[in-house]
């Protein structure tokens, strides 16, 4: 009897072992495929998909490429008037612009800090139809998240045909900077705390895609053969619309501050070719630019910044400047909030204009 009991209890350790080693191999199994999922990528997506900002960044790229689809013909002037006239009141799209609103080109791929790649300031209105304008879009937008920032990559093909003036400057002035804009495949936009902090063409191009050539003439502003003033696109008769009644007055302001501008050397250094190397690049030198430094002149002309080292000497011509650029600057804001645009005043981190 005592041997039947010494089996018995024999049996009995050997199963309690044995539903131990199973409950720590089920453990195991239960943490290894809890690990799995974590990991996969797919998972992250799908975290990724619920966050809010996520969620905005594809809604800003889709309205994008529904506003300005790619079409065959590259020099097709209906299509290109009509992406720009969506783009501008496209209401996600403007709420979300930050302003100043940065763009340049890509120094390099996977280089998402817009400090590191040379830009320039942009009123948002502005950049939205004259720059944005000149892409069409295709396909789905690809969002990626690094770090704090969502990163926006929309398909692109560049509309190389259209008349000269149709662009805001000859970016053929450099064919590197021309080169980018027709073979680059993406648009990268920035996306931080709910804000569009700027754009870039991607590096990433592709050499295959058909280019247009052009011979630049040194000219960065000229009269065609009708003497219509050209590029056409930096009149403000062409970034507004035809009903805004602030026009005259915003053309008008503008031309009386650039002659004054012009006289005191301003427009050498705030030009396309960027003499004076600055990044972001300011421009002065064509209407539309103009807006977007129209309050930062008012105030560095107050404050004896501009232009450099120490502003205007002749106190006399120093307020005849600042009346100008002051005048200039409520225009501009009358102009831009008829289209509906939020007027912001803020004091930017730059240097002396």
């Amino acid at each position: 009897m005592s041997d039947l009991r010494r089996f018995y209890s024999r049996c009995l350790r050997r199963a309690a072992s044995m539903r131990s080693m199973l409950s720590s191999i089920a453990v195991a199994i239960a943490l290894l495929i809890f690990t799995t999922q974590a990991l996969n990528p797919k998972n992250i997506v799908s975290a990724q998909e619920a966050s809010p900002d996520i969620e905005l960044a594809k809604k800003i790229g889709k309205e994008i490429i529904a506003a300005c689809p790619v079409v065959s013909d590259t020099k097709n002037l209906a299509a290109f008037n009509s992406c720009a006239d969506k783009l501008v009141k496209l209401t996600t799209l403007r709420e979300t612009m930050n302003a100043p609103f940065l763009w340049g080109a890509q120094s390099k791929v996977g280089n998402y800090n817009l400090k590191d790649n040379q830009t320039t300031e942009f009123d948002p209105f502005v950049w939205r139809r004259i720059y944005l304008a000149t892409f069409m879009f295709k396909g789905e937008p690809k969002v990626e998240q690094v770090n704090n920032l969502i990163v926006i990559h929309l398909p692109i093909q560049f509309r190389n045909q259209l008349d000269i003036g149709a662009y805001p400057y000859p970016f053929w002035h450099s064919s590197k900077k021309w080169n980018s804009y027709q073979q680059s495949t993406e648009l990268l936009l920035f996306l931080e705390q709910k804000k569009l902090k700027g754009a870039l063409r991607s590096a990433v191009v592709d050499s295959q895609r058909p280019v247009v050539n052009h011979v630049w003439d040194g000219k960065w502003v000229w009269n065609d053969a009708h003497g219509k003033k050209q590029p056409y696109v930096t009149l403000y008769t062409r970034l507004f619309s035809p009903s805004n009644p602030h026009v005259a007055e915003v053309d008008a302001a503008y031309r009386a501050f650039e002659v004054n501008l012009r006289q005191h050397a301003c427009t050498v250094c705030h030009s396309p070719d960027n003499a004076a190397k600055q990044n972001p690049l300011l421009m002065l030198s064509y209407p539309n630019q103009a807006l977007s430094l129209r309050h930062e002149t008012v105030r560095q002309i107050k404050e004896k910044r501009m232009p450099p080292p120490a502003g205007i000497v002749n106190e006399q011509e120093r307020q005849k400047l600042l009346e100008l650029a002051q005048a200039f600057a409520q225009a501009g804001d009358q102009a831009l909030a008829y289209e509906g645009e939020k007027i912001t005043v803020g004091k930017r981190l730059t240097p002396a204009l």
